[in-house]
């Protein structure tokens, strides 16, 4: 399951992370960019990081997922921004048009395929519970 292993890596760079510099609390949420060239199951990788993070300093944690869309760079035009894309709806129906709007040519993605931890929510140790 590739979703898994993923969250095995965000798992392993957080306690890393935390390590060295633990946070004041419990980590409530880990807020995760994905980009949309990475197709994910959400819901698939949430329950992965639900396993992996049991009977840790993470569990009961929860991951908030942003979805980045695909931003692309032309070489020959210079264009940069948003991919086009065929199809309509949500994510599932969207594909990203890897050539430049402007011109054809083949573009860069600049944005929109990486996996990453951007925040923490943290629980305040003798706070409220939420």
């Amino acid at each position: 399951m590739h979703e898994y292993s993923l969250a095995f890596s965000l798992f392993e760079a957080l306690r890393a992370r935390l390590a060295g510099d633990p946070p004041a609390g419990k980590v409530k949420l880990v807020h995760v960019r994905q980009g949309e060239l990475l197709s994910l199951s959400h819901e698939a990788l949430k329950e992965a990081w639900r396993i992996i993070t049991e009977g840790t300093e993470l569990s009961g944690s929860e991951l908030s997922i942003e979805l980045v869309p695909v931003r692309v760079r032309c070489p020959r035009c210079g264009f940069e921004g948003n991919a086009r894309y065929i199809g309509e709806g949500d994510r599932h129906f969207r594909i990203p048009v890897l050539s430049c709007p402007e011109c054809g040519a083949r573009v860069e993605v600049v944005e929109g395929r990486d996996l990453a931890i951007v925040a923490l929510t943290v629980e305040e140790e003798g706070g409220r519970g939420g």
